[in-house]
């Protein structure tokens, strides 16, 4: 029978033991579960979903994704240690978990990702008794600091500029559009504007809800594009090694959209300190050549869908580094924050 590593009571499944060892011929040894999230603290951190190097952060609770408030009761994600001195990423979920679907669909992304993005190179994937199974390398390094550090930020920045060039055009057909991806969760600003929900917001979103619905109502002929996103690169998702070379993992987001959008995603959801979102945008390559109504039709539609999940902690960050409604469409004049340039 095989065995079951364990490490500090945690298990990887019989099963997964020998389909570990059946493809990579090497026996595994131990295993350490790596899951909800590591945030950068003092002493370094580990990746959420990335297997990255050894560190000391502080961890979240078990078993929750404290940057969206999801749980995985019943997967399993960790390093496991193989007797030939390799250690690999094991991701797996129960073939009938709500969760696997996202699992199965990652495997696909993640097996079309051309060699030049950085990203860790997927093994293999299967099923097997009952399991969606993914093996993939380990992600050498660790989390970025949040506040981000000046040298981390370029890295991440760099690191999206690769992607954009590596997949534009999309490597694969059949993706959901960034307007698929978000479909029926940005309706927000219509449903306050006609009176059909009701939701604390600010002076200035009050004042401006006709504008606003307006742009919600075309954002997503606005926001198009033939490039491959990972449509959720926050920090967590991020691992850089000792050389400053940044890595994105958990590709279960991906979808088709402009490659400026990534951008958007990486500056909405960070903790940049003193550093201006919007400066850091216009600065970048992405950035600098994004059509501005494009970009403020996605930051509108993306303030909707934050302002309507209030308890999750990312509605926080979003909208405090767009000013509480991100960006306002030319027709509404400058936001709370005083932007009306169409950027982050």
């Amino acid at each position: 029978m095989s065995r079951t590593p364990r490490r500090s009571g945690l298990e990887l499944p019989g099963p997964l033991v020998a389909e570990v060892e059946r493809r990579l011929g090497a026996a595994v040894m131990s295993f350490e579960e790596r899951r909800g999230g590591f945030r950068a603290g003092a002493g370094g951190s580990e990746g959420r979903d990335a297997g990255a190097g050894a560190g000391e952060g502080r961890r979240f609770p078990s078993g929750a994704d404290v940057s969206e408030g999801r749980r995985f009761p019943s997967g399993v994600r960790g390093v496991a240690a193989l007797a030939d001195g390799g250690r690999v990423f094991v991701k797996a979920e129960p073939a009938d978990a709500p969760f696997a679907a996202d699992h199965r669909f990652q495997a696909v992304v993640a097996a079309a990702l051309p060699a030049g993005v950085p990203a860790p190179r997927l093994l293999f994937s299967c099923e097997r008794d009952g399991w969606v199974l993914l093996c993939s390398e380990v992600a050498p390094g660790r989390l970025p600091h949040e506040p981000w550090r000046p040298g981390e930020l370029a890295a991440a920045l760099e690191l999206l500029a690769i992607c954009a060039r590596e997949l534009t055009p999309a490597p694969l057909t059949g993706l959901p559009t960034v307007a698929g991806r978000m479909a029926g969760r940005c309706e927000l600003w219509h449903d306050l504007a006609t009176g059909a929900a009701s939701l604390p917001i600010g002076a200035w979103e009050r004042d401006h809800l006709p504008p606003l619905a307006a742009v919600e109502r075309q954002w997503a002929d606005l926001v198009t594009g033939d490039t491959l996103l990972h449509f959720d690169p926050r920090f967590d998702n991020i691992v850089i090694d000792a050389h400053g070379t940044a890595r994105l993992v958990d590709w279960g987001r991906a979808c088709v959209g402009p490659a400026w959008a990534d951008l958007v995603c990486l500056l909405l959801e960070s903790d940049l300190g003193a550093a201006d979102p919007e400066e850091v945008f216009t600065a970048h390559p992405l950035g600098g050549q994004a059509p501005p109504e494009r970009v403020d039709a996605l930051l509108v539609a993306l303030a909707g869908y934050w302002l309507g999940r209030p308890r999750c902690p990312r509605t926080r960050r979003a909208c405090g580094n767009a000013g509480s409604a991100p960006a306002a469409p030319r027709s509404a004049g400058s936001g709370p924050a005083g932007r009306n340039q169409g950027c982050v």
